[in-house]
């Protein structure tokens, strides 16, 4: 099992959000009714926040899916924003430690076991899926992130069992395998173009 708490949600873990083909189709897949669907982009990371060609340019995605109610959320400056009416909620890249520190700070983590409670869908790009595991030691090792905020505790959210490294790419591999050994996971490989999908607790990877 590669969540603990999941029985019901989904889990869509990438790399570059829905830009490959196949992650696109399957999220199209999973939803249901978009225009009666209302999402939230967390820019909180992001450099240029909702300004950042890529929060633009996922919301030109939902958008071109039918969803008319796209919303721009950042975790820094409004940590208690309500998040319940959502029923997808989408984590732009940057840095992991500054999406850390603000995510907690906002008790992200509760606004996360609530949407999948309620069947929703978490994606997570990049960072977004990072936090979502049991550590975020691997961004600071592994194609590392600078600690920018100064986090001392690289505890993750625990969500799901899985330890993401996004961006993959062979030339990581050793520093990839280096840190396997060192801290005696598995790590969990993803490429630009491929995604891990969390369903009842069982993972899929599309590519």
């Amino acid at each position: 099992m590669y969540n603990k708490l999941m029985n019901k949600g989904f889990l869509l873990l990438t790399s570059t959000g829905l830009t490959s083909p196949n992650i696109y189709k399957k999220f199209k897949d999973v939803v249901y009714d978009p225009q009666k669907q209302s999402v939230a982009i967390i820019t909180t990371a992001a450099e240029g926040k909702e300004n950042n060609k890529y929060s633009q340019l996922a919301k030109k995605q939902f958008e071109s899916l039918g969803f008319v109610s796209v919303d721009f959320v950042d975790l820094e400056t409004q940590p208690e924003k309500d998040l319940s009416s959502y029923e997808i909620i989408y984590v732009c890249g940057g840095n992991t430690f500054k999406l850390l520190k603000f995510a907690r700070n906002a008790n992200f983590k509760l606004s996360i076991e609530k949407l999948l409670e309620r069947n929703g869908i978490y994606i997570g790009v990049s960072a977004g899926s990072i936090i979502v595991g049991p550590s975020i030691e691997i961004a600071g090792e592994v194609v590392a992130d600078k600690n920018e905020v100064g986090l001392e505790d690289l505890t993750g959210f625990g969500i799901t069992n899985l330890i993401v490294l996004p961006h993959y790419s062979s030339e990581v591999e050793e520093e990839t395998k280096a840190f396997e050994a060192k801290h005696g996971v598995i790590v969990e490989r993803l490429s630009n173009s491929q995604a891990a999908l969390i369903e009842n607790g069982e993972k899929t990877i599309i590519e």
